[in-house]
């Protein structure tokens, strides 16, 4: 029981600590509102759970564990997945999704993103970009606006650069993509690259189905100290996703 008990302190003490950490760098996000909910769970396992009965203790246990197990199933999909780019760099289009701003401050994760559209423009520089993302609550612009601003600062042609700037999710970064795409090209016959964060191309490719767009792959890295905020906050996207909301 005392390791068990440990476990829970140390994993409650290092989810409310990046939590916190995060929010105080960069901005609190609903990755890391979940960071502090886990973290907050776990310390009122370790508070809690010497006062239970046995029956409860193993209940607990029972739900721990299929917990655990689940999430390192998740953990491996998602980070196998995001492993894979299948581009080719012959594509017509290559869709950048949003990944958060500070204001007007674009975040690292949106940031690497950018990066690799810039990496992928050296490989095929005719290719249209399509920037995707409005404007969440604690921005001061739509992402695209902060999107197309970083990229042209980076020396990308401002006449290349497609802004769609309603979305505020990626159902709706791919629904809305969709239809400008079809107003663009109007034979309907395009190919496009969707670049996004590794750890989000899961669930991009999956949204990106279901919205009748074909597309191929080419994942930004991401930074080592979010994935634990990153990974809890996209299980659950895709729980959300598989439950169709």
């Amino acid at each position: 029981m005392r390791l068990f008990l440990l476990i829970c302190l140390i994993t409650g003490l290092l989810f409310i600590g990046a939590a916190t950490l995060l929010s105080i760098i960069f901005t609190f996000t609903i990755g890391n509102a979940i960071a502090l909910a886990v973290g907050v769970f776990f310390l009122g396992v370790y508070f809690i759970y010497p006062r239970l009965t046995k029956s409860y203790q193993q209940l607990l246990n029972s739900l721990l564990t299929g917990i655990g197990i689940f999430m390192i199933i998740m953990f491996f999909i998602i980070g196998n997945t995001g492993k894979i780019n299948t581009t080719t760099f012959t594509e017509d289009c290559a869709l950048v999704l949003g990944g958060g701003l500070r204001g007007e401050k674009i975040l690292p994760t949106l940031q690497f993103r950018l990066d690799k559209c810039i990496n992928y423009l050296q490989q095929n520089p005719k290719a249209l970009i399509i920037v995707s993302g409005g404007k969440g609550i604690s921005e001061s612009i739509a992402e695209s606006v902060a999107m197309k601003r970083y990229l042209v600062a980076k020396g990308v042609s401002a006449n290349q650069i497609v802004e769609e700037s309603q979305s505020k999710n990626t159902r709706q970064n791919m629904q809305y993509s969709k239809v400008l795409l079809d107003s663009l090209f109007s034979s309907g016959n395009y190919s496009v690259v969707c670049i996004t964060s590794d750890f989000h191309s899961y669930r991009a490719g999956k949204l990106s189905k279901k919205a009748n767009l074909t597309v191929t792959h080419y994942n930004a890295k991401t930074v080592w100290y979010l994935y634990p905020v990153a990974y809890c906050r996209e299980t659950l996207s895709i729980i959300k996703m598989w439950l169709g909301f």
